[in-house]
């Protein structure tokens, strides 16, 4: 019982690095910053992407790429940008 409270204690204090799987290195970054395609979904409408390539226009916020679905998407965005990741966030899209 000591040793396992101990090793979860050890644990917590190297912030679960020790748990990284093989190969891993739990502060290194990708050089590229492109998402997975799956994972693209418009900020504005909630719409899946298919890819990258399909994507009607993307733009930068905060170090962060987002991809859009249409061609009116893009201009909705860049006027307000933290009001659509905010509520992309929470879920909440609006209607095209």
């Amino acid at each position: 019982m000591k040793t396992t409270i101990f090793t979860i204690a050890v644990l917590s204090l190297l912030g679960g690095s020790a748990l990284a799987q093989p190969g891993q290195d739990k502060g290194h970054k990708p050089s590229h910053t492109k998402p997975a395609s799956s994972a693209l979904v418009c900020p504005v409408t909630g719409d899946k992407i298919a890819s990258v390539k399909a994507a009607k226009g993307h733009s930068a916020y905060k170090g962060k790429t987002y991809y859009f679905c249409c061609d009116g998407c893009k201009p909705r965005f860049d006027k307000d940008p933290a009001k659509f990741v905010k509520n992309a966030a929470a879920h909440k899209y609006e209607k095209m």
